[in-house]
């Protein structure tokens, strides 16, 4: 069954967003075809499409989702080559809470003048990672960012390789938040400056992850850890 976002959608609507309509062709949706429109902010309704056309629908049920069990927080470097949008891409079908765009001094690519319109890109993506993985929350996609303009939410942690503490040794708190740096790692003015600011640095092995799955694997583990798969 085809997953729609419309942070409008109600048990009262009776038309999808013009936007996901626009979908209906591609993804071959007939009259009388049964859909799932979230808001993403946790409520998603199982509907009747009524016209396949015109976007017309009839709600049949409506469902919330429980909050997580662990809200994490994923702070991305850019990357070249879309690696930092795979990540991005990967972490939302996996479920977290918030990504922030990290301009970090190794980073190749740099937004700069273009900093919205790449955020929206982002945004874009986390959208099509909740439709495609079926979920009712939309991460939030935040403003870009520096070592010295983060501020963590919770448990602060931050992955490096030559770390001695290992992701799987630490009693994981409600809410996290997850530096990853870019593909040359972070210099160690940042990981200084990320410590003064309350951050932990981990491992995840002793593998040395890119930057396209050092993050999705630490959320993957987190999740696994903290016992968020294993609700039904």
């Amino acid at each position: 069954m085809h997953w729609f976002y419309d942070p409008a959608v109600t048990e009262e609507s009776r038309n999808i967003s013009t936007t996901e309509l626009a979908h209906f062709k591609a993804l071959r949706i007939r009259t009388g075809d049964q859909i799932v429109v979230t808001n993403g902010l946790g409520v998603s309704h199982l509907a009747e499409v009524v016209n396949a056309i015109s976007g017309e629908i009839r709600s049949l049920e409506k469902d919330i989702e429980p909050i997580p069990l662990v809200s994490i927080h994923l702070v991305q470097a850019l990357a070249k080559g879309g690696r930092d949008e795979a990540a991005v891409q990967t972490a939302c079908e996996l479920g977290v809470a918030s990504i922030t765009p990290f301009q970090a001094k190794r980073s190749i690519v740099e937004w700069g003048a273009k900093a919205d319109r790449n955020r929206e890109r982002w945004n874009q993506i986390a959208i099509s990672a909740i439709k495609q993985s079926q979920q009712s929350y939309l991460p939030e996609v935040r403003s870009l960012a520096t070592d010295k303009q983060l501020v963590g939410q919770g448990q602060n942690l931050v992955l490096d390789p030559r770390a001695e503490t290992s992701l799987s040794e630490l009693e994981l708190q409600e809410v996290v938040t997850l530096v990853v740096g870019p593909e040359g790692g972070l210099d160690a003015s940042e990981l200084a400056t990320l410590a003064d600011s309350g951050f932990q640095s981990v491992k995840l092995g002793k593998s040395v992850l890119r930057t396209s799955s050092a993050g999705p694997a630490a959320i993957a583990a987190i999740q696994a850890l903290s016992g968020s798969w294993n609700r039904s």
